[in-house]
């Protein structure tokens, strides 16, 4: 009688969830949701001393375990941290600041993260000069101000914002970690009893913010870069964000190739810039592509004039068809969500060829190409890949 009356319950308990759930992937508000947030207003961050740098807390919070098991979860952060060691001008920009965030207690980071590089400012925007003491950084970005649904830059140095939601159960805790004194602006906001929603699709309860990292990696000409490595649970890809830099262009005709679940491969782009919903080597506000010259080619790439969408977008550009090239883009997967239950990789490549004909009832979408392998190059990489997985 007991139990039959613990699984009635349980029953009402999961109906009255499903009837807070609208359709779409939209969650009906409720009582139990409860906006919380802090902010630091220029305080100040003492550096490092020794070789050991002071890991300062943006942000912490405390609560019981959500109704029926639903995470609290972060919506946004702010970031403006300054200092960049230059005592003449204390508002410079601090490119080594260091995000790492603690969930439920864990002693170590559940997340650990370039603040600049996280909100798709590329590894090449980000520079030191100067001599010991006299050391001067800057982190430029040509597009100031922009925006996407997700993560925006709206100020030189500053006004870093991510909407990359962080579910956890029971606590949560922010540090910052820079690499000279500095000042810190910074807020943070979330709710209680909010699940995850990424485009159109309700997460699981225990779905879990996860980051995967390659910095500095070189890649073969026709090798293959695992973007993210070979998982054996369930998940949801939900961005990535590169810096790339080749003596030659090839590496930009890599094919993006999702493995799923032991399934046919799944073929997430024909070329780099086509994944990040570009074409012609990101030419967006150039003058004529290179293959259409007037009285002076137009073979040099510069970040002027390109835009972000919503979704996706590319923050970095420069060198030339087909040599020197560098790139740095990002890509929020929204509307077309990629999901798996069993297990998954999502690996860059660096140079694919044209793929074969649909005609003859072929899915490969690119092929392998046939050697000998024109001009090959490799190319050094600089990715983050965010998923969510339970």
């Amino acid at each position: 009688m007991v139990a039959r009356s613990r699984r009635g319950l349980l029953a009402a308990a999961a109906l009255a969830l499903l009837a807070s759930l609208s359709p779409g992937g939209a969650v009906v508000l409720t009582p139990s949701m409860k906006t919380f947030g802090a902010a630091l207003k220029s305080f100040p961050y003492p550096g490092c001393v020794g070789g050991v740098c002071h890991e300062q807390v943006l942000f912490q919070f405390n609560e019981t375990v959500g109704d029926f098991g639903t995470p609290h979860t972060i919506t946004e952060q702010w970031f403006a941290l300054f200092g960049g060691g230059d005592t003449d001008f204390k508002y410079n920009p601090n490119p080594d600041a260091r995000i790492r965030v603690y969930i439920d207690g864990n002693e170590e980071p559940d997340l650990d993260y370039s603040m600049f590089f996280a909100h798709t400012v590329g590894v090449q925007s980000c520079k030191q000069s100067g001599g010991a003491g006299r050391e001067r950084s800057t982190c430029t970005d040509p597009r100031v101000p922009w925006s996407s649904s997700e993560v925006q830059h709206m100020s030189h140095a500053g006004a870093l914002v991510n909407r990359y939601r962080i579910p956890f159960g029971t606590s949560i805790r922010i540090t910052a970690t820079m690499n000279h004194t500095g000042i810190i602006y910074y807020y943070a906001r979330g709710m209680t009893n909010l699940p995850v929603v990424v485009g159109d699709l309700q997460l699981p309860n225990d779905a879990r913010l996860v980051l995967h990292k390659n910095w500095n990696v070189v890649v073969p000409p026709l090798g293959r870069l695992s973007l993210v490595p070979k998982r054996n649970n369930s998940g949801l890809l939900y961005a990535t964000m590169w810096s790339a830099e080749s003596e030659y262009i090839g590496f930009m005709e890599g094919c993006v190739r999702a493995e799923a679940d032991d399934g046919p491969t799944t073929f997430l782009s024909s070329g780099t810039e086509d994944y990040f919903e570009s074409s012609n080597f990101f030419n967006a506000g150039q003058g004529p592509p290179p293959w259409n010259p007037v009285t002076n080619p137009s073979n040099k790439f510069t970040s002027k004039g390109e835009v972000s969408s919503p979704q996706s977008g590319v923050g970095y550009l420069n060198g030339t068809n087909p040599t020197n090239y560098s790139m740095s883009a990002y890509k929020f997967h929204l509307s077309d969500p990629i999901v798996w239950w069993k297990s998954f990789e999502l690996t860059a490549s660096n140079y694919d060829a044209p793929g074969t004909d649909p005609a003859t009832g072929s899915l490969e979408g690119c092929s392998a190409p046939l050697p000998p392998y024109p001009l090959g190059k490799p190319v050094t990489m600089w990715t983050y890949a965010w998923t969510y997985e339970w």
